[in-house]
């Protein structure tokens, strides 16, 4: 059994949505297994598992690109609640990329985790 560092969690609105898990739902089989073993990889080893895939933007924020080539050019963003919690709060690809994070940012600061 692998030991977990981080539990990832996805955000989730005040209605009960969750966009970003409906987003990663809509993708392609092989993009989702892709993106699904980024996220595992991110639980157990944190970010520093993968430096070119996993890249620090500004304070607790980091976005997990999708570096295959070719490929849909995925981006993940995500942040750290404490130590233990990793909550994945908006996701998109390269052409909406700063409205994206900017979306991230908003979401990070209104989430609290128990």
């Amino acid at each position: 059994m692998v030991e977990v560092s981080f539990r990832v969690l996805f955000w989730v609105s005040a209605t009960g949505e969750r966009p970003v898990a409906d987003w990663m739902k809509s993708l392609e089989s092989r993009d989702r297994v892709y993106l699904g073993d980024l996220l595992r990889d991110l639980a157990v080893d944190g970010p520093l598992a993968r430096p070119k895939v996993f890249k620090h933007l500004e304070g607790s924020l980091w976005e997990c690109r999708d570096l295959r080539k070719p490929g849909p050019g995925f981006r993940v963003y995500f942040g750290f609640d404490g130590q233990v919690i990793c909550v994945v709060v908006a996701a998109g690809d390269k052409s909406s990329q700063r409205r994206d994070i900017e979306l991230a940012k908003r979401r990070l600061r209104m989430t609290e985790v128990d």
